[in-house]
């Protein structure tokens, strides 16, 4: 043994075998105790400093050199049809179940024995299975695990190499991404982006946005809406607030009649009927029939070479079996004697300056009979019509 310094010592350590003032290195037979420990080069255990990323196991006996487990192992399988069971180890209930990408629950399959999972029911064959064992570290003398409950995630892109890959995911705090993609196929056509404040939908491109929020929400594609979509406006792009937004998207510039008030009544309104009658060679009767109670004027027109008709009156309609009070008028061309009229509404009475009691000579003396003869050989059109005044 070297010389000891004169003096007090505090501890004497025996089991030292060799130290010399002009050696570096101390051997010890032993148990050491150090208030303070630099370490300027590196440990060696076992004649090895082990490799980057190592820890010092204890193993009962000494330490050893040891590699942290990884958080969880991926197994993927494609299943067979009938197949249930997909053998892998993994730590009974550190463990998750994906068919094609849908996560299944535990009471869906069957693993508690540590080398197999048993779906409860069968696949058809052909689905892409993947089954995610956790491992479990030891911390002390009390058992525990990896957690996929995080305070926050931060993700900076190229940055980190490793991707970070849980089965369900619950951050406590606050997630940071720019960009998130669907995992099975890595997509970066169907993603969602965070950009500087405003969030975009993509689905189709990767390149356009469907949906952009910023402050408002643009949409650039159709939206169907299954239930009731409710808005303080609606503004067609490109509109004007001349026109009216119909139903089916287009727009109307028509002039509507609107009343000021409830109950009002609109004074000056025309409401105008036209028509036409196929009249076929020979004599027949025509007709038109308009609503009671309401004044009118009426009229009928057939013009062709050789051939002219016409008819006009004014009447008051009541009821359909009361006369019709008015006056009309009826002349056709008889030199060409194409068209003849052969008779007119007989229910029409009224003489002027007098009153009359007269029976109708119809029923239904809303409807207007027509006797029309067509010598022309061929079809000709007739044409009527009446305005509510």
């Amino acid at each position: 043994m070297a010389k000891l310094i004169s003096g007090r010592v505090q501890r004497l350590n025996v089991g030292i075998v060799s130290y010399s003032e002009n050696q570096t290195t101390l051997n010890v037979v032993g148990i050491s105790s150090f208030s303070h420990i630099v370490l300027n080069r590196s440990v060696s255990v076992g004649g090895t400093t082990g490799v980057d990323g190592q820890y010092l196991k204890s193993t009962g006996a000494g330490v050893t050199w040891a590699s942290f487990p990884t958080l969880r192992t991926e197994n993927t399988f494609t299943a067979t049809f009938g197949q249930d069971t997909f053998n892998v180890y993994y730590n009974v209930g550190f463990l998750d179940v994906y068919i094609n990408g849908v996560r299944l629950t535990e009471s869906e399959y069957t693993a508690s024995n540590g080398t197999s999972v048993i779906l409860n029911e069968t696949c058809f064959g052909g689905e892409t299975v993947d089954i995610l064992a956790y491992n479990v570290t030891s911390t002390g003398g009390s058992g525990g695990s990896e957690s996929d409950t995080l305070d926050s995630i931060t993700s900076r892109g190229s940055v980190t190499s490793n991707n970070i890959s849980v089965g369900i995911l619950t951050a406590t705090g606050n997630v940071y991404t720019d960009v998130i993609r669907r995992k099975t196929d890595n997509s970066t056509n169907t993603k969602i982006a965070l950009d500087s404040g405003s969030l975009k939908l993509y689905a189709g491109n990767g390149v356009s946005p469907k949906i952009t929020i910023n402050g408002g929400v643009g949409i650039n594609t159709n939206l169907n809406v299954a239930g009731v979509t409710t808005a303080s406006s609606f503004v067609k792009s490109g509109g004007t607030s001349s026109e009216f937004l119909k139903a089916d998207g287009s727009v109307d510039t028509n002039t509507y009649l609107t009343t000021t008030s409830s109950g009002s009544s609109l004074t000056g309104v025309v409401t105008s009927f036209t028509g036409s009658w196929t009249v076929t060679s020979g004599s027949g009767t025509y007709s038109f029939t308009v609503p009671a109670n309401e004044n009118y004027t009426m009229w009928m027109r057939g013009s062709i070479p050789s051939g002219i008709c016409v008819w006009n009156a004014t009447v008051s309609i009541t009821n359909t079996n009361v006369p019709v009070l008015g006056n009309q008028y009826a002349w056709y061309y008889v030199a060409g004697n194409q068209l003849v009229l052969t008779s007119i509404p007989n229910q029409i009475i009224g003489t002027s300056g007098s009153i009359i009691t007269t029976s109708p000579a119809v029923s239904n003396t809303n409807t207007f009979s027509f006797g029309i003869t067509n010598n022309s050989g061929t079809n000709q059109t007739v044409y009527y019509g009446y305005s509510k005044i």
